[in-house]
């Protein structure tokens, strides 16, 4: 009888394997400058380390982090359709002032009593100040700012010890 032959089937090669991938991966690199650039930053990790200490220990430098930080806190209170809200009315308002004023050549309302408005630049006199104080559309339109305004002013009239304990409601330890 006759022997047996074993023959192993090997796979056809698809693609690069790992330690080519990585070759390939180190020539792409090598080749960017971004090999040169990272052995530059280790060689050179003392210098940055003490150049970026010395840079944030300034005063200004501490403001703008504490600036930033509490932004970041501010608009981490905001839901983002409130927010969403919020810069779509102060860009509306934007548009329809600065479309007032002349600056702007189309507005996106464009209908007759807009355009007689922008265009009457006299001043109301009393008649049309009294029609103003009486026009209920337009209290309704000023009582957010009012209120937003006294809330500033409220605000502004609190005082603070540490911005992040104000935020967070709790008192923090040292100096």
């Amino acid at each position: 009888m006759a022997e047996r032959i074993s023959q192993d089937v090997t796979p056809p090669k698809i693609g690069p394997d790992a330690h080519e991938e990585l070759e390939t991966l180190l020539q792409t690199l090598h080749e960017h400058g971004v090999l040169r650039f990272t052995n530059d930053m280790v060689a050179a990790n003392s210098d940055i380390i003490r150049i970026l200490v010395n840079g944030l220990s300034k005063e200004g430098s501490l403001n703008a982090i504490q600036n930033i930080s509490i932004m970041a806190m501010t608009l981490s209170s905001i839901p983002p359709d409130r927010f969403y809200q919020v810069m779509f009315a102060i860009k509306e308002g934007m548009g329809e002032v600065s479309s007032y004023h002349g600056n702007e050549k189309s507005s996106e309302k464009s209908d007759a009593k807009t355009a007689e408005e922008t265009d009457n630049k006299e001043a109301p006199g009393i008649r049309g100040l009294y029609k103003l104080l009486h026009d209920d559309e337009l209290w309704h339109a000023i009582q957010p700012l009012l209120a937003g305004l006294r809330a500033f002013s409220e605000r502004l009239d609190k005082p603070i010890d540490k911005p992040v304990t104000d935020f967070t409601g709790k008192a923090t330890e040292g100096p």
